[in-house]
């Protein structure tokens, strides 16, 4: 009875972890019954990841910060968010044997590559609908990117970044089938021209190359690298945007953000502005001359650091910081004694983790929920499988 219900409890954990690639609605509602039935039925000992307490240090600074906030109303939701958070200690206490976790990722792969598909349509569509009008706003390399499932082109590629990251090491023991998801998951990635996974692609995929088999690389690489040779006239294109300010003022209004961004710090060093403050403080640091006539978005100031030392201040950053040195470093040992049947496991979270950090120097990705409830799926992986070489469930 004990193992059934564990194994249940696995089930709507990896379910919660997939639905984010789909609907976060049902994955918030899958993760509140897999945390329901954990602190129901309580299957046996458990596994707390060892940063644990620099993520309750997050937790708690960001509830400092929102206390000393002169609108702690509009903060409420940061720590709402912490409810997110307990997907970590689900995947830890339930993907605990290496079945577990090829199931996770076939199940992701599966899913990642049903909604790159999708992704792959929608742009199909919009380039056809581009070629006809050459209006900007029908640009499918700008300002029409694919989505998939989600509702913004930033929160699709960077889950496709996180699950391609991940699956690359895990191609290592995976069957030779599953390179064809893979690949199309990659294809999206090249193809949802956005500049900051494409950088964490490659970190991702340089953080782990050394010790994968030469065929494992090649076959994770060289779908990407191909669609990226057939679409290198449109790559060429993106990239030359960011040198046209007047047509595409967004790449223009990072400048004024990381400036912004690193003022409310100076001037807010301890507790930042407030969580959830970016948006009404930014135009008091605004150097422009017509902030309504910039055409950027500034609810964020796409780059978790800045994001985070701004709007909590440092303490928050520095629980920030010690929560992912503590990740790599628990990650960088558990590399060096685990045994050959799990080391991939920790290869995929050592490739999602710095996808996700190269990719989060140039978005605010730690502050997607949706791309934040699989990052911490993937990383706390490897915590849950200390017994898996002694029982493979």
């Amino acid at each position: 009875m004990r193992s059934s219900r564990d194994f249940w409890l696995f089930a709507l954990t990896l379910a919660s972890a997939a639905s984010a690639l789909v609907s976060i609605a049902a994955a918030e509602t899958l993760l509140a019954l897999a945390f329901l039935g954990w602190l129901l039925f309580r299957p046996g000992r458990i596994i707390w990841p060892s940063y644990t307490l620099p993520l309750c240090a997050f937790m708690a600074t960001t509830v400092i910060s929102l206390a000393m906030s002169p609108q702690p109303e509009l903060g409420v939701a940061s720590v709402r968010k912490f409810v997110l958070f307990a997907m970590a200690f689900l995947a830890a206490n339930f993907v605990t044997s290496t079945s577990r976790a090829r199931l996770s990722y076939r199940v992701l792969l599966a899913v990642s590559a049903g909604a790159s598909i999708l992704a792959l349509v929608q742009f199909t569509n919009a380039y056809i609908k581009f070629r006809i009008t050459h209006d900007l706003a029908d640009d499918p390399t700008v300002l029409t990117r694919m989505t998939g499932f989600m509702g913004h082109w930033i929160t699709f590629s960077a889950e496709q970044l996180l699950v391609w990251c991940a699956a690359i090491p895990a191609l290592m023991i995976l069957s030779r089938r599953w390179v064809a998801p893979a690949a199309v998951t990659g294809s999206a990635l090249v193809l949802s021209f956005t500049r900051s996974v494409w950088l964490g692609a490659v970190a991702g995929l340089l953080a782990v190359a050394i010790n994968l088999p030469r065929r494992t690389l090649i076959g994770a690489a060289l779908p990407v690298g191909l669609v990226a040779v057939g679409a290198s006239g449109l790559i060429q294109h993106r990239v030359m945007m960011s040198f046209q300010e007047q047509a595409f003022a967004p790449d223009a209004g990072r400048v004024a953000l990381l400036s912004g961004g690193l003022q409310m710090i100076r001037d807010h060093p301890l507790f930042g502005v407030g969580p959830e403050r970016i948006h009404s403080e930014f135009p008091r640091y605004y150097s422009g001359t017509d902030l309504a006539r910039a055409n950027f978005y500034y609810g964020h100031l796409e780059n978790n650091i800045v994001q985070i030392g701004a709007e909590r201040g440092l303490l928050c950053l520095a629980a920030f910081f010690w929560f992912i040195f503590e990740l790599y470093a628990s990650l960088v040992a558990m590399l060096r004694t685990t045994g050959e049947s799990t080391r991939w496991i920790v290869l995929s979270a050592l490739a999602a983790l710095t996808g996700f950090m190269v990719a989060g120097l140039f978005e605010y990705n730690f502050g997607d929920s949706e791309v934040l409830l699989l990052f911490l799926f993937i990383v706390s992986i490897p915590y849950g499988l200390r017994t898996a070489e002694a029982a493979d469930v």
